[in-house]
C-alpha cells in the first residue's frame, strides 16, 4: 500500500470497497448507491497543565502558554455548548498533571456527562487497571491513547522529563484498559516523529496482538500529523499527503471492521477526500484549549495544544456530509 509505484487511485477504490462492505448502508433512493454513516465528535479539553516535557507538544511544561484547568461545573458548561451544536459523543482530553487531573476528577466529569445524555470517551494519561475500571463504571465508552512512536530510542529523545518517559507504562496502557472492560480501544501514532512506515507496521502488530487477547472489543485508529510545534522543534520525518492517504488505506484493508478517525488537524479538502474513501469518524468545530467553546469571538483561544486546520462549523461539516451522500450521526 505504501509503495509509490502502487496505483493510488486503485488503492483508494479498494479501501472504499472494503469500507462499503463493512459499514455501508443504503442511503437515499438511488439504486445501487450506498454510503456509510459518519460519526461526528468533539474534543473537550479539560486542562492544559502538564508536567511532561514532550518536545513537540504545545502543552509541554516549559512552554510559556496560558494555563487553565476546568472545574467540573466549567467542564459541564463546555459540554452544554457542544450538545447544543448536536454532539453527544464527547472526547475528554487533558494534559498530565497528577495533582489536578486525578482519576476522581475524571470520574465526576464522566458521571455528570452521562447524566446529561452524552456518550463520553477519554484521551488522557495512562491509568492503572483499577482506575480504568472506575472510569468505565463512571461512563467512559472508549479510550484513545497515542503511543506517539514505537521507536524506543526516539521515544526517549522526544520525552526527556515527566511521567511520560516510561515507554512501557504507556505501551501497556491499552491492555490495562481492555482488562478493565473498556469497550473500545483507539490506537495511534503521531506522524512526523519517526519513520512512518515502521511506526504504522508496529501499531498494526500491536493492534493484532490486542485483538487476539480481546477479540470482543471495538478497535479504532487515528493518524495525527504534526503541522505546528513549539519553537525549536523541526519535524524530522514529514509525511506528505499522498503517503498519508496510503496509510489510511492500508489500515482499512488490514482492519476492515475498525473505526478510522480523522481530526481537524487536517485541512477540509483532505478530510473530505478521506471521508469519501474510508473514514468512519470525524471531529468537527474543534477547539484544543480548555474553555475555548465559550469564547466570544473567532480568535484562536489562548493555550491551544495545536492549531485547528479545518475551521468549518459542525453544521457546515454535517451539511457537506449530507451533500456528499453520507448520513451524519452524533452519538
Amino acid at each position: 500500500c505504501l509503495d509509490p509505484s502502487t496505483d493510488l487511485a486503485g488503492l483508494e477504490r479498494r479501501a472504499n470497497a472494503v469500507t462499503r462492505q463493512q459499514f455501508g448502508v443504503r442511503l437515499g433512493c438511488t439504486p445501487g448507491v450506498s454510503r456509510w454513516r459518519m460519526l461526528l465528535y468533539a474534543p473537550l479539553y479539560l486542562s492544559n497543565y502538564c508536567i511532561n516535557h514532550c518536545v513537540y507538544c504545545g502543552f509541554r511544561h516549559p512552554n510559556p502558554v496560558e494555563r487553565r484547568h476546568l472545574a467540573v461545573a466549567e467542564a459541564l458548561g463546555e459540554a452544554k455548548v457542544l450538545m447544543r451544536r448536536g454532539f453527544r459523543h464527547i472526547l475528554l482530553v487533558a494534559g498530565d498533571f497528577p495533582s489536578l487531573t486525578t482519576a476522581e476528577y475524571y470520574i465526576e466529569v464522566l458521571r455528570r456527562l452521562r447524566a446529561m445524555g452524552a456518550a463520553p470517551s477519554i484521551e488522557i494519561a495512562p491509568q492503572t487497571t483499577a482506575a480504568y475500571a472506575a472510569l468505565v463504571e463512571a461512563g467512559a465508552c472508549a479510550l484513545t491513547l497515542y503511543q506517539e512512536t514505537y521507536n524506543e530510542e526516539l521515544y526517549a529523545l522526544y520525552h526527556p522529563r515527566g511521567t511520560k518517559v516510561s515507554f512501557d507504562w504507556r505501551l501497556e496502557g491499552f491492555e490495562r484498559a481492555a482488562e478493565a472492560g473498556m469497550p473500545r480501544i483507539g490506537l495511534g501514532v503521531l506522524l512526523g516523529l519517526a519513520d512512518p512506515r515502521e511506526d504504522l507496521l508496529a501499531m498494526m502488530r500491536h493492534a493484532q496482538y490486542l485483538k487476539a487477547r480481546f477479540p470482543d472489543r471495538t478497535y479504532a485508529f487515528s493518524l495525527p500529523r504534526i503541522h505546528d510545534a513549539p519553537a525549536g522543534f523541526r519535524v524530522p520525518f514529514p509525511v506528505a499527503e499522498e503517503q498519508f492517504v496510503r496509510m489510511y488505506c492500508a489500515l482499512r484493508i488490514a482492519f476492515p471492521d475498525a473505526e478510522l478517525v480523522l481530526s481537524t488537524r487536517e485541512p477540509a479538502p483532505l478530510r473530505n477526500r478521506l471521508a469519501s474513501i474510508c473514514i468512519t469518524q470525524m471531529s468537527a468545530g474543534s477547539c484544543t484549549a480548555p474553555g475555548g467553546y465559550e469564547q466570544p469571538d473567532e480568535r484562536a483561544p489562548a493555550g491551544e495544544q495545536f492549531p485547528v486546520c479545518d475551521r468549518r462549523t459542525p453544521a457546515e461539516v454535517a451539511a457537506w456530509l449530507v451533500d456528499a451522500g453520507f448520513e451524519p450521526v452524533w452519538q
